[in-house]
């Protein structure tokens, strides 16, 4: 396997009820360099946040060796919504989202990951796209100015207009920009009833620049964003097929509930899962 330990970032996900302080610390404890940074309070909420605590945030992880490789805004808890029907709360998630890639430049962080919006359940599907395309097309535009790039997924219609990595595709072909990239989640392929080889297909591995990583049940409604080896996902033919896609971007490993009370031993042992495949 030519997948690489150095392409594993760990990440602040399952820390969400710990201080920054001692979420920075216990990241350097178990040898992180690169990381994703979900910005989200405690830690970074992008709206409780100005350029003095961008500036902090940056000695703060410069002082530990720690890389932010992507900056993920908490976008589903928070009313974030660039396809939302009402124009006040498009206007207020897209200077949300301005402001993350704007940061991300400070931090010298190289990619944002942001959802493509939704539309109510109750108005026919397509009527949100195009409100979806012109956000991300001002978005896109932005982020080329700045050298950051954007990324995508796919989840369900309640969350995204991006209901599957078919549509990843079409939203990277009708936004038209170098700076709008997709990427796949393990979770979001349950979610959307895909194989990773469908995913790979779809997103093309040219156009994949991100990976959220952990395990899966695969059958009901179970727990997700589980340790990996913990869920039943075959995470080993996952990491095989991006191997052979050639992908050479992040895999961030991403835990959430319910390791809140255990996080750093959850992303102990995630890490340690992954480092024993790769190189």
């Amino acid at each position: 396997m030519s997948l690489k330990q150095s392409q594993i970032a760990l990440s602040n996900y399952p820390y969400f009820r710990y201080s920054l302080r001692y979420t920075l610390d216990s990241l350097q404890r178990l040898g992180a360099n690169a990381i994703e940074l979900y910005a989200c309070d405690p830690h970074f909420h992008i709206d409780d946040c100005g350029l003095p605590q961008v500036i902090a945030m940056k000695k703060m992880l410069r002082d530990r060796g720690l890389r932010p490789i992507c900056l993920t805004p908490e976008q589903v808890k928070y009313p974030v919504n660039i396809a939302s029907t009402n124009p006040v709360a498009r206007k207020r998630s897209m200077e949300t989202y301005t402001k993350v890639i704007q940061y991300a430049n400070e931090l010298e962080c190289p990619t944002v990951q942001f959802f493509a919006g939704w539309g109510p359940l109750d108005e026919p599907y397509e009527k949100a796209w195009p409100r979806s395309v012109e956000a991300l097309s001002c978005l896109a535009n932005l982020a080329e100015g700045y050298g950051v790039t954007i990324t995508i997924e796919a989840a369900d219609r309640a969350l995204t207009v991006l209901t599957g990595t078919d549509r990843i595709a079409r939203m990277l072909r009708d936004v038209g920009s170098p700076n709008l990239h997709g990427m796949i989640d393990t979770v979001c392929l349950k979610a959307c009833h895909e194989t990773i080889e469908d995913a790979i297909r779809n997103i093309t591995p040219e156009r994949l620049r991100h990976f959220h990583f952990s395990d899966v049940n695969m059958e009901g409604d179970g727990v997700d964003h589980i340790i990996p080896g913990e869920g039943t996902m075959d995470l080993d033919h996952v990491l095989d097929q991006l191997d052979r896609a050639g992908y050479r971007g992040y895999l961030s490993l991403e835990l959430m509930s319910p390791y809140e009370y255990a996080a750093e031993d959850a992303m102990r042992k995630g890490a340690e899962w992954m480092r024993a495949r790769m190189e």
